[in-house]
């Protein structure tokens, strides 16, 4: 029997979708954008109470970011369940998670799992049903963060988020040293990005286990030789390839106990972004992410019919 696959697709909506500038926030913002040519043939292709989530957000980025979103799971439906756009019912599992059911069905017949920030939105999905599957995307942004590092010390720091990792992560978070000496601003900028991994890590792992970052063994839980996957800006042969280098070694540990049935892989993308994909089968293979182009991918999906 074939292992499963795991298809994984971004697309950047920050190109997609213009708005003047004058709609770029308030209540009705996102309604006066829903009336441009490019946005209201997008969201003509979703189910109206899907239009109506899309434009409830206040700020115009957040309202691309869930019509990239919703865009990407019909877009999943159709091409791994073999089903019309139509028929690409976006429904809701036992656990909150997106899936699809079959219209008049009770049973799930695919896994997908969304994530979205900065401007980028990550799918990862596979036709095979008896697998998990989980996904994280986080932008690094040390402006937002060194300010409040300086301020409270890196220790001080890591340690407001000590409810998410357990002790020996927030050891090994707070004692990380880049292998480089940087200045005082970059040694604090590599730490961020040491730090974000993990939490990039975690997230996609509690979403493909379906419960939320109040998961009662969340601190029992913790990530083992995890390397920071060097981004585009630090490898040579780089121009117009945004993928930088990808660790697929990481280890999972619950309770003092390796866990033997999970694969776990971060992607550096871009200079600033990782990808976290957490699948619950080592057999599983995952293919190399695509980057969504919305007119060949997606409209073309949609418009078939």
């Amino acid at each position: 029997m074939a292992p499963p696959e795991v298809f994984r697709w971004v697309l950047d909506v920050q190109p997609e979708w213009p708005c003047q500038d004058a709609f770029r926030s308030g209540r009705d913002a996102a309604p006066r954008w829903a009336q441009e040519p490019e946005t209201k043939h997008a969201l003509m292709l979703l189910p109206v109470h899907e239009q109506e989530k899309v434009l409830r957000f206040y700020h115009i980025r957040d309202a691309k970011l869930s019509l990239g979103s919703q865009l990407l799971k019909h877009c999943a439906i159709v091409r791994a369940c073999k089903v019309r756009w139509p028929e690409s019912i976006v429904s809701k599992d036992v656990n909150h998670k997106p899936c699809y059911i079959p219209a008049g069905g009770t049973n799930r017949q695919m896994e997908f799992n969304v994530s979205h920030h900065g401007s980028i939105v990550a799918l990862v999905g596979s036709a095979d049903n008896d697998i998990r599957l989980g996904v994280d995307v986080v932008q690094v942004d040390p402006s937002k963060d060194i300010p409040r590092v300086r301020q409270e010390g890196w220790s001080s720091w890591v340690d407001t988020y000590e409810a998410v990792f357990s002790n020996q992560e927030v050891q090994d978070i707070v004692s990380w040293e880049p292998s480089q000496h940087f200045s005082e601003e970059d040694t604090i900028k590599a730490r961020l990005r040491h730090f974000y991994a993990h939490w990039c890590l975690k997230e996609a792992y509690v979403k493909m286990t379906g419960e939320a970052l109040m998961a009662t063994w969340l601190k029992d839980m913790e990530f083992r030789n995890v390397q920071v996957p060097e981004p585009t800006i630090g490898l040579p042969s780089t121009e117009g390839n945004p993928w930088g280098k990808s660790w697929p070694d990481v280890e999972v540990w619950l309770r003092g106990s390796k866990m033997a049935d999970v694969k776990m892989e971060l992607q550096a993308f871009r200079d600033d972004y990782m990808v976290g994909t957490a699948v619950s089968s080592l057999k599983a293979s995952l293919l190399p992410y695509e980057i969504v182009d919305l007119q060949r991918d997606v409209y073309s999906v949609a418009e078939a019919d």
